[in-house]
């Protein structure tokens, strides 16, 4: 398994909203797998925002299904808010309203994570692409999550992971089926999009995962746990089973 460590810097911060969400729309406190991976595909896909999967249009995210894995963790302080901002709310309105400019837009909580000029960590693994592609991808990233959270790339480690099973200590995000060792501390939990969310007209399923994190202010920490399957990445574990 190869491995792409990325140091990203935001400019402001990053806003992922919640699955399932409508009208009040929180966010998630760091980008999950899936928008980590679409931040990825990017590099190869600029310019293209649908293309077809046996005659269903998705993100061409979905072309990295099964292939990537990833997780990601603070390495700055940050702060989770709600900002009010204009969006279209025309979706939520009774038929007769649709075409009623009064409806089409509204004021909505959004959930964003301020951290201006703060730096976080995505770690990318991987099988199925070349080291030269995976670095290739990984200089590439320009945003993490909607359109307006622009990143810059301090930094790409690419490198050999080695598995592991048994207790680590890891400050990344992991699937909830994982059993913490001793005090959970700090943690979060959150439900995050599969995959298949990639796709128009199908719902992702939800995995429920633990975010070892504190939250005022938002800073990763670390947690020991038994892991069945974990990678050890320059030092670091990151844990998937």
């Amino acid at each position: 398994m190869i491995y792409s460590k990325v140091s990203l810097r935001f400019h402001w911060g990053f806003s992922v909203v919640k699955p399932g969400i409508a009208k009040a729309k929180q966010g998630f406190y760091l980008p999950p797998p899936t928008t980590l991976i679409g931040a990825l595909s990017y590099g190869e896909f600029r310019g293209f925002d649908t293309i077809k999967f046996n005659q269903i249009l998705g993100s061409p995210a979905y072309g990295y299904y099964g292939k990537v894995i990833a997780a990601s963790k603070l390495v700055s302080e940050a702060t989770y808010t709600e900002d009010i901002i204009k969006n279209v709310i025309s979706y939520f309105q009774r038929k007769e309203r649709w075409t009623d400019p009064k409806y089409i837009y509204g004021a909505v909580p959004t959930g964003k994570v301020y951290m201006p000029n703060g730096d976080i960590i995505a770690i990318y693994l991987t099988n199925s692409l070349s080291k030269e592609k995976l670095e290739k991808l990984s200089w590439s990233i320009t945003r993490i999550g909607c359109k307006e959270c622009l990143v810059s790339v301090e930094s790409v480690e690419i490198g050999e992971a080695t598995k592991v099973t048994g207790n680590v200590k890891t400050s990344f995000y992991f699937p909830a089926s994982v059993k913490i060792v001793g005090s959970k501390g700090f943690t979060e939990y959150a439900n995050f999009w599969d995959q298949n969310g990639y796709l128009w007209s199908k719902e992702g399923s939800l995995i429920k995962y633990i975010l070892p994190i504190r939250l005022y202010p938002l800073a990763s920490r670390e947690v020991e746990v038994e892991a069945k399957e974990a990678y050890e990445v320059d030092g670091e574990y990151v844990v998937f089973g």
